[in-house]
C-alpha cells in the first residue's frame, strides 16, 4: 500500500530529464566547466523543445490512476523484453527507449563501470541526446559527479536540487536540469553501472520516481547477470565440442581444420538467410560435429591418397550414420544430432545415409552441406590439390538443384561475394 501511495505522487511530478548517449560532464563544484556560448544555446534549445513536446503536456494532465497503470505496465514490460536478450547494449538501450518513450522523460542513460574506474555511456535517451554528444564527453571518472557517488557507494542518490549538492557536475546554470536521481545497477553483488534520470526542474523526482527506477535498475542487473552467465555457458559449450572434434584431429589433421572453417562459414550463411542468432549458432555446432564420425573411419581409408574402392565408400559413408548416434548420446548435443546425421544427405535424394531429398532434409543439414562442399574444394586433400575459389563457386553452381539445396546455394554465394568485396 504504501509503494502505491508512493507511486501516486510520483505521477503528479513533472516529466523528468534528458536524453541518450549522455555522460554526467566532467565537472565538479569547485572547477566547474561551465559551457561556451554555442553550447548554451543548443541546449536552451533542447530545453525549448522539451517543453514545447505535447506527450510532456499531455502525461501532467492524465490522471494519477492512469498513470500509475502506465508504470506498472512498463516494469513489467520491460522485465519480459529484457528476458528476450542476451546482448547489454541492446538490453541497455531498450531500457532508455522504453522509459523516454512512455514518459518523455528528459533524460534516461545508462552508464556502465569498468575496471579503469570510469562510468561509460553505453545507452542513453532524451531531447538533450545531441548537444550531450556534441559537447560532453562520455566518458565519467568514477571519483567525479552524482553518478559517481553512487557507483562508488552502491546507494540511491535521489537530489530534488541539483544547485544544492556539492557533487552535482554544474554546466549551465541556466539551462543545467533541476533534479536528480541516480540508482546503482548491481550484478551478482557488485556494482556494474548506473541508472540515471534527470528532470528539467528541481523538486520534480521524489521518492516514488526511486521505487521505479530503483525497480527497472534490478530486472536489468538480472538480465546482465542471466546474459554473462549464458556467454559462459556458450563458451563451455564450444569448448567441449572442441574436445569431441580434436578426437578426429588425432587421426586427420584435414577434417579438424576443415570443421572450424565450414561452422563458420555454415554460420554466417545462415545469418544471412534470416535465422535467428540462436539457431544459426546451432548450425555452426552441428557444422563443427558433421565429421565427427570420422573417428570410427580407420586411418589407411581416411588418409588414402588415391580413389577408394567401393567397399572402402560403404566404410567412409558409415561416418554420417555414426557421427549422428555419438551426437545423439550427449543430452546437450542431442539436438544436433538429425543435422549431423543428413549432412551428407543431397536434395535430389542421392545422398547418405537416408536419402532423404529437398526438405526432407533439415535446413542446418543443407547449409553444412553447401559449406562443406566449398570448403573441400578450396582446401588440399590427400587425392587432389585445392582448386580456387572462382572455380569452387562455378562447381557449386553446377550442382545446385541436384545435389545441394539452389537457395542455400544463393545464400552462400552472397556471403562469398560480400567477404571478398570486403
Amino acid at each position: 500500500m504504501r509503494v502505491c501511495l508512493l507511486l501516486r505522487s510520483w505521477l503528479k511530478k513533472a516529466v523528468f530529464a534528458t536524453d541518450v548517449c549522455l555522460a554526467v560532464p566532467e565537472l565538479t563544484v569547485k572547477t566547474p566547466r561551465r559551457a561556451g556560448a554555442k553550447e548554451r544555446q543548443r541546449r536552451a534549445e533542447a530545453l525549448n523543445r522539451h517543453r514545447a513536446d505535447a506527450r510532456v503536456h499531455s502525461l501532467a494532465a492524465v490522471g494519477e490512476l492512469a498513470y500509475l497503470r502506465e508504470q506498472l505496465r512498463v516494469a513489467a514490460r520491460l522485465t519480459a523484453k529484457l528476458a528476450a536478450k542476451s546482448d547489454i547494449e541492446e538490453m541497455a538501450q531498450l531500457v532508455v527507449d522504453e522509459l523516454h518513450e512512455t514518459f518523455a522523460f528528459y533524460l534516461a542513460a545508462i552508464q556502465r563501470l569498468d575496471d579503469d574506474g570510469v562510468l561509460r555511456l553505453i545507452a542513453g535517451r532524451g531531447p538533450l541526446a545531441e548537444v550531450m554528444t556534441e559537447f560532453l564527453l562520455t566518458d565519467q571518472p568514477v571519483s567525479e559527479g552524482v553518478n559517481g557517488r553512487v557507483a562508488r557507494s552502491g546507494a540511491t542518490a535521489l537530489v530534488p536540487d541539483t544547485k544544492a549538492d556539492p557533487d552535482y557536475i554544474v554546466r549551465d546554470p541556466q539551462t543545467d536540469p533541476g533534479s536528480e536521481l541516480a540508482v546503482a545497477i548491481h550484478v551478482d553483488g557488485a556494482v556494474w553501472g548506473v541508472l540515471n534520470i534527470e528532470a528539467t526542474d528541481a523538486g520534480a523526482l521524489g521518492e516514488a520516481d526511486v521505487v521505479l527506477v530503483e525497480a527497472i535498475a534490478a530486472s536489468f542487473g538480472v538480465a546482465v547477470h542471466r546474459a554473462s552467465l549464458v556467454t559462459d555457458l556458450e563458451n563451455a559449450f564450444t569448448t567441449a565440442l572442441a574436445a569431441l572434434t580434436s578426437t578426429v584431429e588425432a587421426k586427420d589433421d584435414y577434417t579438424a581444420c576443415h570443421g572450424e572453417d565450414v561452422a563458420v562459414l555454415a554460420e554466417r550463411v545462415a545469418l544471412r538467410m534470416s535465422l535467428s542468432s540462436a539457431l544459426a549458432r546451432d548450425v555452426r555446432y552441428a557444422a563443427m560435429l558433421h565429421d565427427l564420425g570420422k573417428v570410427a573411419v580407420p586411418s589407411e581409408i581416411l588418409l588414402k591418397p588415391g580413389p577408394l574402392t567401393d567397399e572402402e565408400w560403404v566404410t567412409m559413408r558409415s561416418h554420417a550414420a555414426i557421427g549422428g548416434e555419438l551426437v545423439a548420446r550427449i543430452d546437450a548435443f542431442a539436438h544436433l544430432a538429425p543435422a549431423v546425421r543428413a549432412s551428407h544427405e543431397r536434395w535430389d535424394g542421392g545422398g547418405y545415409p537416408d536419402g532423404l531429398a529437398g526438405e526432407e532434409i533439415p535446413l542446418a543439414a543443407r547449409i553444412i552441406a553447401a559449406c562443406d562442399t566449398y570448403d573441400a574444394i578450396v582446401t588440399d586433400r590427400p587425392y587432389r590439390p585445392a582448386r580456387t575459389a572462382h572455380e569452387a563457386c562455378e562447381e557449386l553452381s553446377r550442382v545446385a538443384g541436384t545435389q545441394l539445396d539452389t537457395s542455400v546455394v544463393a545464400a552462400v554465394m552472397e556471403e562469398l561475394d560480400e567477404a571478398q568485396a570486403a
